[in-house]
């Protein structure tokens, strides 16, 4: 894990996740974005990434770098921006929805060529003819397709207590500098688990899992869309927001 709070080490971030020649394998980006109060209305504070053929997580510190943290290009002209806009990277999130709706109106950034890990969640349900009317959250899902050990579900509660309101937390802590230890944990492994989920996920779902791949897909750039409308709410939550959508 390296924590990106320098320019040098957004350089050294984009050349690992972006590597130039682009690689003969298929080329993914596993993306998750912490903030206060996620939306349009929010702050964001931290990016965290992660390359398909890379085993290094980068945290991307935007409460330092600010702008510069999407808008700094390198040599080769490669930007964080220009990366999570580009047509042909497919970037991974887990309920893309928020951080769609932060990186939009925050900071003007479209999101392109999106896959919604929790919409493969859904699609793997409904593939095997299960019953799927709410959508599941990234801890009930890694709970649910993957074995982890404690310390994975440990580092979990610790962050969630830190900065979850319900629990006892603070957003605003995710700010504070230098950044809590138990958080840079926390960030590192949502993001680094989310290749394992996905190949789980794809594991099971047969012989027509190609066909709901393209509805997930289709599905996934409807929810970055939302963010284009003036009238989303990201900040509401709910039982609205947890009804799972028709693929």
């Amino acid at each position: 894990m390296v924590f990106v709070n320098t320019i040098d080490l957004l350089h050294s971030c984009l050349a690992d996740i972006f590597p130039l020649p682009a690689p003969s394998k298929p080329h993914y980006i596993a993306v998750d974005i912490e903030g206060v109060h996620l939306c349009r209305r929010g702050r964001i504070c931290i990016v965290q990434l992660q390359s398909s053929h890379s085993r290094t997580a980068w945290l991307v510190d935007v409460t330092v770098l600010g702008a510069q943290a999407f808008d700094e290009v390198d040599r080769e002209g490669r930007s964080l921006r220009s990366i999570l806009q580009r047509p042909d990277i497919q970037k991974w999130f887990y309920d893309v929805r928020n951080d769609s709706d932060a990186l939009y109106n925050l900071y003007g950034i479209r999101l392109n060529n999106v896959y919604d890990l929790q919409l493969l969640e859904l699609a793997n349900r409904l593939s095997r003819g299960k019953y799927a009317r709410f959508l599941t959250s990234l801890e009930k899902a890694i709970d649910q397709y993957l074995i982890l050990d404690r310390d994975w579900k440990s580092v979990k509660e610790q962050g969630v207590a830190l900065f979850v309101p319900s629990k006892g937390g603070s957003y605003e802590i995710l700010e504070k500098r230098p950044l809590d230890p138990r958080l840079v944990a926390y960030c590192e492994q949502d993001v680094s688990v989310l290749f394992d989920l996905a190949k789980a996920l794809r594991s099971q779902m047969g012989m027509e899992g190609r066909e709901w791949e393209l509805r997930v897909y289709v599905a996934s750039m409807s929810r970055v869309a939302l963010a284009w409308n003036r009238r989303y709410r990201g900040d509401v939550g709910g039982p609205r927001k947890a009804l799972a959508p028709w693929l």
